[in-house]
């Protein structure tokens, strides 16, 4: 089947599903409209903002930049600083906020110890102060607060306060703040108090498994566990649907080969892996349960957030372009 054929499809299916399902009474704009709050966040790595110009940007509200981090002296430290001003240019041209991630996944145990000592109360206002001069010098939207699982532990009763301050320092700057976290049992050290005080909270609905589990191969994604999500976070933490995004994957994991594989690299395999989830050992999400996921945030949630968006494929078959259409193809 060629490209521009498997194209056609994407908005056909996105026609049949919706017409297949009348129960969704929310009417959702298209991504370009902006009269409703609905987000849709990608992140971009550091090591990727040279490929801004081949980013559908318009398709965007939110372009998180990741990672920052301090280093040994408390300075913050972007390894993309060089590139940020094209960047941030380039998103505002398309209307979109940039936010500057910070922390992240796998932090090692030297970064941990920066990040415990530039917390400790005598320290935080001036790494507060380094993220506001920061922003400003960049003319960024606001601060996205990635500390994950493996900080957590460390810096423990840190966190919150330094939430609270940061918050406030960004808000008397007009800029925003959001967090991203897991989908449930989130460590002791991430308060209630802590998270009514983001903007928005993108939820990280993947890695549910991965080749971490060599005995547990299967989908790190599933339909299923953003649903689950839902239910912890609107339910158990009390946090508004409007306040979270749903997160979906633009990466699979190959439990063979142990190590994660981009959804670009599948379809450039195979044109029709686009409506797969399963390669054989290889679980991610195609176009269907992307464009499934896109109908529940719609209904459920205040936004979708994408990890990571230099992993999408650069044609017909971009994972971003089945969000878009799933949009236009909403009942008016």
């Amino acid at each position: 089947m060629k490209y521009h054929q498997l194209g056609l499809s994407i908005l056909a299916l996105c026609l049949a599903l919706f017409s297949c399902n009348r129960s969704i009474q929310k009417t959702q704009p298209t991504l370009q409209d902006g009269t409703k709050d609905f987000k849709v966040v990608g992140y971009l790595g550091a090591g990727n903002l040279d490929q801004i110009d081949q980013i559908e940007l318009s398709l965007l509200t939110h372009l998180d930049l990741a990672f920052a981090n301090p280093d040994e002296n408390g300075k913050l430290i972007f390894r993309g600083e060089q590139d940020l001003t094209k960047v941030v240019h380039k998103a505002h041209q398309a209307g979109v906020k940039v936010y500057l991630s910070i922390a992240g996944g796998g932090i090692n145990e030297a970064l941990a110890g920066y990040w415990l000592a530039v917390l400790q109360p005598k320290n935080r206002p001036a790494f507060i102060q380094e993220m506001i001069d920061f922003v400003l010098k960049y003319q960024l939207d606001g601060i996205d607060v990635d500390i994950e699982w493996n900080l957590l532990p460390t810096i423990g009763d840190l966190y919150t306060p330094f939430v609270l301050e940061l918050k406030e320092a960004l808000r008397g700057e007009g800029k925003g703040i959001s967090s991203a976290l897991n989908v449930s049992g989130l460590h002791e050290s991430v308060s209630q108090e802590a998270l009514k005080a983001y903007d928005f909270i993108n939820v990280m609905v993947y890695d549910k498994t991965g080749p971490w589990r060599p005995d547990n191969p299967g989908p790190h994604a599933p339909y299923s566990y953003a649903e689950e999500a839902l239910k912890y976070w609107t339910e158990e933490r009390k946090i508004p649907a409007e306040k979270l995004t749903l997160g979906v994957p633009f990466y699979g994991y190959d439990f063979d080969s142990v190590k994660s594989i981009s959804y670009q690299k599948l379809v450039q395999r195979d044109p029709a892996n686009a409506y797969r989830d399963e390669v054989g050992a290889i679980y991610y999400n195609g176009i269907p349960t992307i464009i499934k996921k896109t109908r529940l945030a719609m209904k459920s949630f205040g936004g979708i957030m994408i990890w990571e968006l230099t992993q999408d494929a650069r044609n017909e078959l971009s994972l971003l372009k089945a969000i878009d259409q799933t949009y236009k193809a909403a009942p008016k």
